[in-house]
């Protein structure tokens, strides 16, 4: 198969407008509510139904177009990089450019815009060969594993990439948002193509834990570039799709039916802002009813963290909460306490004791975002790891105030009132991310905490007996510290001072 001009799943009409043949055939963009245009690889287009020959299922823009209330240009292309997309749609070739977004975009009739792009620049076509160390054993930090310079080049790229595209999208159909999104946390397969074989080649058995963690840290640098891109842009939103294909993997880069379903949902829920008459999927669509509605909950929830009196309330239930666990408040009851809070600030989250699965509740079932550590504020959760088996998140905590890059004020099961803790650690575990509501935009990006190196300061108290004390005697007049002022100098700076003060009161 090869691209032209009429992609082979929609017919042309118009201006080359793009519409399905089965659903859509002899109708005009008018008669639909909402217009939407799609570039992308081949999670937006997998050219079905020709792809089902060689076993692949619908591609989530194949759910989309089955909501008669959309629109839909798709002008996405399996295994296209980034710089292809860009290529099409900045080409001086009018037969190529035809094949991207500038001709849709600037017909000025579409309200949404979807960019899936930039996973074959870091997981498709074997890219991960590039940055991928060789393997080393009892490695456990992913990022150990990759060669950060390389990384940091290529999310530079996605990002120069996408910038331009959204100041284009913006020029040309001021009215049309973009939607992205950073794919999913992808399961690499012994004998996998995408994944499983560059890891083998590089010596790793794609069956351990280390390539989950590889292929999961690069998918979350994916969001945190377009989260850092969304929030200069009012237009742009990002769809966390994160959890979507839990379980539900066509391959390795690829959702099934189901997860494809989802993330349809996802999309639709986001871009119309309101849920679609109860289908099959409707507890999903409550589901994102809620999540919407989580950031409307978080300044209370800062303000339960913040009073020592309402830190007992939430205390006295995550007590009863231990119950027949085995422990006794407040031994290992993080989880507990951050469910009471949760629950407490309106909400709904499941009552749990275990810090991992409270963490992946948050993220999968609330769609949370995740936030690199250095960009916390109150409200968010942190999350911390400790290496030691077995692995998993061993304290979750609540964000009530933010002094710098790495000292907070936070609320949890360790003190019965608001008090400090370090994102770095400092005798406590490092936290590895933090989690926030969607939707909340009390800061700015660009507005950067400031980054304090406590590092040269003892964090213990220390032991001072066994110290000598300087020798009794005159300062030495000779130090080379600061410079030692006379009496005369005193004399001389007492007298310009009582100048200065008589020329202004004459003033």
């Amino acid at each position: 198969m090869t691209k032209t001009d009429v992609s082979l799943v929609y017919e042309v009409h118009g201006y080359h407008g793009q519409v399905s043949p089965f659903l859509r055939a002899g109708q005009g963009a008018e008669v639909y509510q909402f217009k939407l245009a799609i570039e992308g690889d081949s999670w937006a287009n997998i050219l079905w139904p020709w792809s089902r020959l060689f076993g692949y299922n619908q591609a989530f823009s194949n759910y989309i177009d089955k909501d008669v209330r959309f629109y839909i240009n798709n002008v996405g292309w399996p295994g296209d990089t980034f710089e292809n997309i860009i290529a099409k749609t900045f080409s001086s070739d009018p037969g190529q450019r035809d094949k991207g977004l500038r001709v849709p975009i600037q017909s000025g009739i579409f309200d949404f815009l979807i960019l899936s792009g930039g996973g074959n620049d870091f997981l498709g076509g074997g890219e991960l060969t590039k940055f991928l160390k060789p393997f080393v054993n009892d490695v456990s930090d992913p990022w150990d594993c990759l060669d950060n310079g390389k990384v940091d080049r290529i999310f530079s790229r996605i990002r120069t990439g996408y910038l331009r595209l959204i100041e284009a999208v913006n020029l040309w159909s001021p009215k049309t948002h973009i939607f992205v999104h950073g794919y999913d946390h992808a399961i690499p397969r012994a004998g996998g193509h995408w994944l499983g074989t560059p890891f083998s080649l590089r010596g790793y058995d794609p069956r351990l834990r280390i390539c989950v963690d590889i292929v999961r840290a690069l998918v979350d640098r994916m969001y945190e570039t377009l989260y850092e891109i969304a929030a200069d842009n009012g237009r742009v939103h990002v769809v966390n799709l994160r959890g979507c294909c839990n379980n539900n993997w066509h391959d390795e880069l690829h959702p099934n039916a189901s997860a494809a379903r989802l993330v349809a949902q996802q999309f639709i829920v986001s871009m119309t802002g309101a849920p679609r008459a109860a289908t099959s999927t409707e507890s999903w669509f409550n589901l994102e009813g809620r999540q919407r509605m989580d950031a409307d909950h978080i300044e209370r929830l800062v303000e339960l963290g913040s009073s020592r009196r309402s830190i007992a309330d939430v205390h006295r239930r995550a007590a009863e909460y231990m119950h027949g666990t085995g422990s006794v408040f407040p031994r290992n009851a993080c989880a507990a306490t951050l469910s009471a809070f949760l629950q407490m600030a309106g909400i709904p989250v499941r009552t749990m004791t275990g810090a991992g699965r409270l963490a992946e509740q948050i993220e999968r079932d609330r769609n949370w975002d995740r936030i690199p550590v250095g960009r916390q504020r109150p409200g968010d959760v942190g999350v911390t790891y400790d290496t030691m088996a077995p692995p998993g998140a061993d304290h979750v905590y609540l964000v009530v105030g933010v002094q710098d890059a790495d000292l907070m004020t936070i609320a949890d099961n360790q003190a019965p009132r608001p008090h400090e803790r370090y994102a770095s650690g400092r005798g406590r575990t490092r936290t590895s991310y933090f989690l926030r509501a969607p939707g909340m935009r009390f800061f700015r990006d660009s507005d950067e905490l400031e980054v304090v190196d406590y590092s040269a300061f003892p964090f213990e108290d220390e032991d001072t007996n066994r110290l000598s004390d300087p020798a009794d005697g005159p300062l030495d007049r000779n130090w080379q510290g600061s410079p030692v002022i006379d009496d005369s100098a005193i004399e001389k700076i007492a007298q310009r001072v009582a100048e200065i003060m008589r020329e202004r009161t004459r003033k």
